[in-house]
């Protein structure tokens, strides 16, 4: 009994470790020359090479999303050459955030694609627009973090509450057949 206690409270500490955990930024693979300003470089690649190293929609062979430093992220929407969230000038791109992204999100990784490179960036959308130093781009990604939710404090000490009451009532059913083995024998 007490092994099932112990066990019951080394998983809900985990559980909940893992609930309140964000990801962390990690530069692993550097930005390859790329730099965005008001952005922290998450991870870089290029599309030459296996399957799987391209900013896709498909989240089963998304470079960044099937990265370990992709965890816990989901695509949002991607814009492709033609649209007017950036412009290109004398070797520099300016991103302009849509309302659309800017409202709905405090912070968003923007993936961004130049040629078979690419880059993924964390941004503050307070910003709105971001300068990145290069031309030629055919596509930018979002992602986000926000669909994970957080358990409140109170809701998980219900949860652990309720665990503690099954186990005290599977004692006493235990105890209560031995009661009738006993009297029965």
């Amino acid at each position: 009994m007490k092994k099932l206690v112990v066990l019951m409270v080394i998983s809900v500490c985990l559980m909940a470790g893992k609930l309140f955990a964000a990801p962390v930024p990690s530069n692993t693979g550097g930005c390859s020359g790329f730099s965005l300003s008001g952005g922290d470089c998450l991870l870089s690649g290029s599309t030459k090479g296996s399957a799987g190293t391209n900013l896709t929609s498909n989240a089963d062979n998304n470079g960044f999303l099937i990265n370990p430093v992709g965890e816990g992220y989901t695509y949002v929407t991607k814009f492709e050459g033609g649209n007017t969230i950036w412009t290109s000038r004398r070797g520099v791109t300016t991103i302009t955030l849509p309302e659309s992204i800017s409202s709905m999100f405090s912070q968003i990784a923007i993936g961004i694609k130049q040629g078979p490179t690419w880059a993924v960036f964390m941004i503050d959308t307070a910003l709105g627009s971001y300068e990145f130093n290069q031309n030629d781009i055919s596509n930018v990604t979002f992602y986000s973090t926000d669909s994970l939710s957080e358990v409140p404090l109170p809701a998980a000490a219900w949860l652990f509450l309720t665990g503690l009451a099954g186990m005290g009532w599977v004692k006493k059913r235990k105890a209560k057949r031995e009661q009738l083995a006993l009297a029965a024998a």
